[in-house]
């Protein structure tokens, strides 16, 4: 009989082998799919839009360390001409430079209170469409009839004003204020003038009004309402950065397409604000047909939406004799609506003469938000008396409002704010780190504005009482004065859009118009919380700050500050690398282009391969009651950079699935050692018989050893399709590791086959052995008498035991690995379900591997249960015999299996070593329990 058909009559050595086998192919194939999810995850996140920051060469080196998400200081400290070195590298694709302008404080709209008061059509209003050439109103025959939420008698109204503003967590009253008087309908009245008629809306007769404080102003009655000014609303503080609208483009690509205006903008000798301001109050006084409004009234390209609010700031600085002739415009793209939660609210009631209340009439509120434009604004800031309708759109394009927008021209400040100061706390194991904001000092928000609508005498402060808020960012002082700037609107920018086009895991931010939100996770007790997202304070100096207010060019920059193009205004740098593919392609690339960069004397940071991270961060003495008790936020969460993030994740991950892969072939190589070792003597029969006919001790082993080649020339086999299908060193070297142990198993089993008969001790007289009466007894006395075999299942279990706790520690050990970027938890989310095949697949392996070296000694067993029985064991005796000598066998394999796994633990991953020896040990349980179930 050839050795393959000896090899094929053996089914143990044949299972054992083609266990083997599965199990190396299956390891190598799940490997396969492991590494090729990790570099495929990685790749597509790991590369956002820009490669390199490039800041000042005085910056401090983060050095693969956490960044904040504020690349903006305001302080500058990169040139013009340096900028055109960057651009000039080689491998350089887009150089976006980005700055911070300046601080501006300005004066929110003007409220109003609209009452509707419709007195119907009328010679005024007929007048009026005529004079106005207006052609899309209403026909006369279609205006419905007068319409009033006022009665015909005046009647005495309480409206009261409440402005409240939201952090997300804490409400805060900025004012609540109220004002007295009476209300009627209007009357349309006719008066003999010089030269003819006139035609007039009025009040009743009897009608006080209701007047605030100043700067409000009180009560007119127009043909559709009764307008009440309300009191103002706060002063907000925004921020304006600085870019390159050209290169701004290039980067953000289709996201940037609001920054298109921009870059059409004039140069410095087009943008004077007495020039720019006369042309255009020129063009008003023109007047504007029903056609103009439907097209967008557009002038120099210009829609009227956007160029109305700048005249009307025009005006106001020239009545304030701010503008001087070195005035600039400021071209800019302003953000669309605030994301500072500011309500206001207005509550009506109908009172007596003794300011009794006699029925409420409702409330109305609008967010501050609600079509709100930093800097200028074309619509009023208008709240309805309720149950009213606005009858304007009978008007038709006659019917749009337009209103002055801000209370007064802006202040432009570079005493600005830059980023919050942190104090790092200690190293979590997965690298995370905690932070600690550090106060700056309390700044006054909600002030009032220095003048009155007339411009002439103070305001009256009473009617709204500044409030104090926590500043945790640092105040900075750049630039000198310059002339008094004039902003113009030349179109809006979506703060969300532009951070989305960044995306969401390997996100970076590119400046202050895409902040990273604020999270309150835990109260100032450190207990969990529902997430709330904050928002950021009035004063724009808090811990959350909203997006930037405006974008303005490098001339607009020079305006404000008054600063040339030899000054060092440039805070940072992003850039691109013209180099096509995922991260893992381009990254020496890119480290060649930073290398090239920092060669100019700058400081260079590679972000690509970088992942944002969850920084948790502790805000204290974040709050002042009106009674001055200061009072922690609690902790925050805000996504910042981790730089080096994808290398860090890849090796991670590969070094874990190649430990996972070594792990299940290792310990499925050992148990097949002592498996063939076993199935050895169990041959040595055959070996006494052959030794019996002549054949000499060595033609004898190689008749054994001819049949165990046999399953390594399978091995060899299937090793060789995986290696040229896989063409990865790591499938190359666990199938030879794995054919190399079988080898060594199979001439170690060879070398110890001693074909000689055993001898059996000559019968004593009286026999002094012991009587075996009990099934502990027998067990031990049996697995003595064949120590080796019992032995051999004793390291198999022991090996299991090893294998099961280093397969736990690896898997344990995943997220601290990794890290604990938004990479990383993608990562590990998407090859958790490959990495827990794989580790199943070692412990089934071995567990199988295990069973079968146990079952090699079943023959022998059956014959001495058949005996026993003979002698009168019951299946309850034999059962207990079973589980004493598994019993007996993982007790001798349970230091092997605990050394084994805190011992390979200690390597992987020290801090699991507790993990991986309980895990041993539940191995070894389920092998005693699978090995001493029921049998027939």
């Amino acid at each position: 009989m050839n050795p393959a058909a000896r090899f094929l009559r053996s089914r143990s050595l044949v299972v054992t082998v083609v266990v083997l086998i599965a199990s190396m192919v299956l390891s190598v194939f799940i490997q396969e799919r492991a590494q090729v999810a990790i570099n495929d995850v990685v790749d597509k996140n790991a590369r956002g839009i820009y490669d390199i920051l490039v800041l000042p060469k005085d910056t401090e080196d983060a050095g693969g360390t956490l960044r904040q998400p504020d690349v903006l200081t305001g302080t500058g400290g990169i040139t013009a001409a340096e900028l055109n070195k960057v651009r000039g590298v080689s491998g350089v694709a887009v150089a976006a430079p980005i700055s911070l302008v300046s601080k501006v404080i300005q004066d929110a709209q003007v409220p109003q209170l609209k009452a509707t008061d419709y007195v119907g059509y009328n010679p005024n209003t007929e007048a009026f469409i005529s004079q106005q050439g207006i052609s899309d109103a209403a026909p006369k025959a279609q205006w419905p009839a007068p319409d009033s939420v006022l009665s015909a008698e005046p009647k005495r109204y309480r409206i009261t004003a409440k402005a409240e503003s939201s952090d997300g967590k804490n409400n805060t009253v900025l004012f609540e204020n109220s004002a007295q008087g009476t209300l009627g309908q209007a009357k349309v009245v006719t008066e003999k003038v010089a030269g003819g008629t006139s035609v007039r809306t009025v009040a009743p007769e009897g009608e006080t009004g209701i007047k605030f404080p100043d700067p409000a102003g009180g009560t007119f009655h127009g043909n559709f309402d009764a307008t009440i000014a309300l009191p103002v609303l706060p002063q907000i503080s925004e921020t304006v950065v600085a870019v390159d609208p050209i290169a701004e483009q290039a980067l953000l690509g289709d996201a940037g397409s609001f920054l298109a205006p921009l870059a059409k903008a004039p140069d410095a000798s087009g943008r004077n604000a007495e020039e720019v301001g006369g042309r255009f109050m020129n063009r008003m006084s023109q007047g504007f047909s029903a056609e103009d409004v439907k097209s967008g009234i557009e002038y120099e390209g210009l829609p009227f939406k956007y160029w109305s609010p700048f005249l009307f700031q025009y005006q106001s600085a020239k009545e304030a004799g701010s503008l001087t002739k070195d005035s600039q415009v400021i071209p800019m793209v302003v953000r669309a609506g605030t994301e500072v939660n500011l309500k206001y609210t207005v509550t009506i009631e109908e009172i007596d003469d003794a300011g009794n209340t006699i029925a409420k009439v409702g409330s109305v509120s609008k967010n501050l938000g609600d079509e709100y434009l930093p800097f200028a604004s074309s619509k009023p800031f208008e709240l309805r008396w309720p149950g009213g309708k606005d009858y304007n759109y009978l008007l038709g394009s006659g019917g749009i409002q337009v209103a002055s927008g801000l209370y007064q021209p802006a202040k432009w400040s570079t005493n600005f704010v830059s980023s919050p100061e942190y104090t790092a706390g200690k190293a979590e194991a997965n690298g995370a780190t905690d932070q600690t904001v550090i106060p700056q000092g309390w700044v006054q928000v909600n002030q009032l504005p220095e003048k009155t609508l007339s411009w002439q005498t103070e305001a009256d402060k009473t009617q709204r009482e500044p409030v104090e808020e926590q500043s945790y960012r640092q105040s900075l002082k750049a630039g000198t004065d310059a002339s008094t700037p004039l902003p113009f609107v030349f179109g809006t920018f979506d703060a969300d859009s532009v951070r989305a086009a960044a995306g969401d895991i390997n996100y970076l931010p590119l400046g202050g118009y895409d902040p990273t939100p604020l999270t309150l996770t835990k109260d100032a007790q450190g207990k969990d919380v529902d997430p709330t997202t904050l928002s950021p304070g009035l004063s724009g100096a808090g811990l959350a700050t909203q997006s930037a207010g405006a974008i303005t060019d490098y001339t607009g920059l020079a305006a404000v500050r008054g600063t040339s193009t030899d000054d060092a205004v440039i805070d940072a740098v992003r850039v691109r690398v013209n180099a096509a593919g995922s991260w893992q392609s381009t990254r020496e690339e890119i480290a060649a282009v930073a290398a090239d960069i920092a060669a100019l004397g700058l400081h260079t940071e590679i972000v690509a391969g970088s992942a944002r991270e969850d920084v948790t961060i502790n805000v204290p003495e974040y709050r002042k009651d009106n009674l001055g008790t200061v009072s922690d936020l609690g902790t925050v969460a805000q996504s910042w950079v981790r730089q080096g993030s994808a290398t860090g994740v890849q090796n991670a991950l590969s070094s874990s699935s190649v430990a996972l892969l070594a792990l299940t072939v290792g310990g499925a190589a050992l148990v097949t050692a002592a498996s063939t070792i076993t199935f050895t003597r169990n041959r040595r029969t055959e070996a006494v018989t052959l030794r019996a006919m002549g054949w000499t001790r060595r033609k004898i082993r190689s008749w054994f050893l001819n049949e165990l080649l046999v399953g390594g020339a399978a091995i060899l086999a299937v090793a060789a399709v995986v290696v040229a299908l896989s063409r990865s060193w790591v499938t190359a070297v666990v199938a030879a590791a794995a054919l190399v142990i079988y080898l060594a198993a199979s001439f170690t089993s060879a070398a110890l086959l001693k074909p000689h008969p055993r001898q059996e001790p000559a019968p004593v007289a009286g026999d002094k052995s012991p009587m075996v009466d009990n099934a502990k007894q027998y067990a031990a006395r049996q697995l003595l008498t064949n120590r080796f075999n019992a032995a051999a299942v004793a390291v198999s279990v022991g090996v299991l035991g090893a294998a099961a706790g280093a397969l736990v520690a690896v898997l344990v050990d995943l997220p601290r690995a990794v890290g604990s970027s938004a990479l990383s938890v993608l990562a590990v989310n998407q090859l958790s379900g490959l990495n827990l095949a794989l580790a199943l697949l070692g412990v089934l392996a071995s567990l199988m591997l295990t069973l079968i070296t146990g079952r090699f000694d079943l023959p022998r067993k059956r014959a001495q249960w058949a005996t026993l029985s003979a002698m009168g064991w019951g299946p309850a005796l034999l059962l207990q015999l079973r589980r004493w000598e598994a019993g007996i066998l993982a007790v001798l394999a349970l230091p092997l299996a605990i050394l084994g796994s805190v011992a390979i633990t200690l390597v992987i991953a020290p801090h699991a070593v507790l993990r991986a020896a309980l895990a041993a040990i539940l191995a070894l349980l389920i092998w005693f329990i699978v090995t001493t179930r029921t049998r027939k």
